[in-house]
């Protein structure tokens, strides 16, 4: 939910299975899973519901995909496809009791686009692990990211985030996190995986598991991945990531002489404090004209005077290395608009290829994070860029028969079906109930006019 500032692993690790994980209290937590998962009647009632709404880019279907498994808890969902051809999917299905903790990961595989699924199994690679009087996780917040196909290496590249607590985070929460961005490769599309490296952009300590919560360590090269990762153009792979004082983003190129990637990282974006109190969480994109699109969540919490909320955009033409200030997003007639402290995605459809914007837009002044609705699909004007207002498309929106008026329409993960080629979002509205943390996966279709 990503309600605090956020700004505040190699194969040495033992990632076992972590059915349960002494606390640093000396008590054992109690696993939450599909298993034992408390089945209500109405919504089990609800899994055979479709909802359908129509909408300028086209039609948009909504129905239950996982339930909440026990009062107080919410269901989060990553999904994708597995490699960068076929229909293999993965689902990790994680649960969150307190505000951005992830615990208990289950995950699942599909051989055959969605319409079957191996049993839920304990994912081990996400677990939170406890070690003395911290604990460690990979894969924050929800699970794995889509790895980027590089055709110089023959690999699959995939980064992540490592982070660290000072304590149990399902105890405590995120009391004193820290966040490093590591890269791992695949040779066989996405069944096995190699550990290659931290990401390093400053002078510090190397990685080294035994000194995690090395204040040199914690205090050089944080990073926070869970993003997107493209083909950089001219060769190699390039990803984003939140960083200490703003974005940035990183280009791995192969050297096939050392049988490895070599990374550099691009120049900090960051945002004036009278504009927004920060930008984080971006998300990249290659317009049409070969520029690349950096696009960053903001705030107008800590702004003085109070800010309009907006949407934030950076554009760099050297291939990343150098960016744009940062500018307010508008509508393709120029006017602006206002959007919550929330995270935004954009993808290239296969059939239009036209790129789409998702994200929220408010019809009125937002006060920090909310609020978060309505959520919208819009086709990008890749010219300027800009928002086409004519596109908005409401994906789902505040009502008050189904929801609170703090629901949240903003942690998503979205891809294309490549059967199918419609969109497919999967998210959890916090807020749908009075508990916020209290929350179903709702599965999104988009087929596009």
């Amino acid at each position: 939910m990503f309600f605090h500032d956020r700004r505040q692993a190699a194969r040495s690790l033992a990632w076992v299975p972590a059915l349960l994980c002494l606390a640093m209290t000396g008590t054992a937590q109690q696993r939450i899973s599909q298993d034992t998962a408390i089945r209500v009647p109405e919504l089990e009632a609800e899994l055979e519901k479709v909802y359908t709404r129509e909408g300028p880019l086209g039609t948009v279907s909504r129905r239950l995909y996982i339930p909440y498994p026990r009062p107080n808890v919410s269901s989060v969902m990553t999904t994708d496809y597995v490699g960068r051809e076929g229909l293999r999917r993965f689902e990790v299905l994680t649960y969150q009791v307190f505000d951005d903790v992830y615990q208990d990961a289950e995950r699942r595989y599909s051989e055959d686009n969605g319409k079957t699924w191996t049993a839920w199994e304990s994912d081990p690679e996400a677990a939170i692990v406890c070690a003395g009087d911290y604990s460690r996780q990979k894969f924050v917040p929800t699970g794995p990211s889509r790895g980027c196909y590089d055709p110089e290496s023959g690999l699959l590249v995939q980064p992540y985030s490592l982070a660290t607590f000072a304590g149990d985070p399902r105890q405590t929460g995120l009391r004193g996190t820290n966040y490093h961005a590591f890269i791992r490769t695949s040779a066989d599309d996405g069944r096995t995986w190699t550990e290659a490296g931290m990401i390093r952009y400053q002078d510090g300590p190397e990685y080294d598991p035994a000194r995690l919560r090395d204040p040199a360590f914690l205090n050089t090269n944080y990073a926070i991945f869970y993003y997107n990762i493209i083909p950089a153009p001219g060769g190699g792979v390039m990803f984003p990531a939140d960083t200490s004082g703003g974005a940035r983003v990183f280009t791995g190129r192969w050297n096939k002489g050392e049988g490895r990637y070599r990374w550099t990282a691009g120049e900090l974006v960051s945002i004036s404090p009278k504009l927004s109190g920060y930008v984080a969480e971006p998300w990249l994109a290659v317009l049409s004209d070969g520029r690349i699109l950096l696009d960053m969540r903001g705030t107008n919490h800590g702004t003085e005077p109070r800010a309009p909320g907006r949407h934030w955009y950076s554009l760099s033409s050297d291939g990343g290395k150098t960016w744009t200030e940062p500018a307010d997003w508008r509508y393709d007639d120029g006017a602006q608009f206002f959007s919550p402290a929330t995270m935004a995605k954009i993808l290239r459809h296969t059939r239009t290829n036209k790129l789409y914007w998702f994200g929220n837009i408010s019809p009125r002044q937002t006060d920090g994070n909310s609020p978060r609705y309505p959520f919208y699909l819009a086709e990008i004007d890749e010219t300027r860029p800009a928002i086409q207002r004519a596109t908005l498309t409401v994906i789902d929106d505040y009502d008050p028969a189904r929801h609170t008026s703090a629901v949240q329409f903003s942690n998503f993960y979205v891809f294309e079906n490549r059967e199918t080629q419609e969109f497919e979002i999967y998210l959890s509205p916090y807020g749908q109930y009075g508990n916020v943390y209290q929350a179903s996966v709702y599965r999104y279709a988009i087929r596009l006019k």
